[in-house]
């Protein structure tokens, strides 16, 4: 019996929306995709400094939030000790999002039947949150990975880390608490 290719595009797409879907409802402000070729827009258009920041990464954000995200959906196990693999050209693809627009990078991805796991640069927990129990530090010897990396489950991190302080500048959080 012949199996039915998987569309990476539509894939992503709905990983795109599901993250969305999961950082809405814990956070109770709008997340959304950014819909057609994602965070690959503000490279193929000059945008103003607003909209940039909209459209750069896979994801709309709340004004304030600290991160870029990209979100990222895959089929096997992610060899992170492998210079030439996915995973990095995935931080590659966040850092530099994020680095573009003033905010940290945030890689989440879906491994089937597994789950989310999101890579924060570890120097986001610097004042703030909590490494939790279960996380494996990542660092790359390359001059490009100025830091190392914190690996975790998505919902693991989201329920150590509940100071809105940690996912949203100052301002942000003064606005959401009124």
């Amino acid at each position: 019996m012949k199996t039915k290719r998987i569309n990476s595009k539509a894939k992503g797409d709905r990983a795109e929306r599901e993250i969305a879907k999961i950082l809405t409802e814990h956070f109770g402000v709008p997340f959304a995709r950014v819909g057609v070729t994602s965070g690959a827009r503000p490279k193929q258009v000059k945008l103003d400094g607003h909209a940039k920041k909209a459209y750069t990464g896979d994801l709309i954000l709340p004004d304030g939030f600290r991160f870029s995200i990209e979100a990222k959906s895959v089929n096997i196990d992610v060899d992170f000790f492998d210079e030439s693999a996915a995973f990095e050209r995935w931080l590659s693809q966040a850092t530099e999002d994020a680095e573009s627009i003033g905010k940290l990078p945030m890689l989440c991805w879906k491994v089937a039947y597994k789950g989310w796991l999101v890579a924060l640069p570890i120097f986001a927990f610097t004042n703030y949150g909590s490494y939790g129990t279960y996380y494996v530090r990542y660092a790359n010897n390359t001059e490009r990975w100025r830091w190392g990396w914190i690996i975790k489950r998505l919902d693991a991190l989201l329920e150590a880390n509940q100071e809105w302080e940690f996912w949203f500048d100052q301002f942000a959080v003064r606005k959401l608490n009124h």
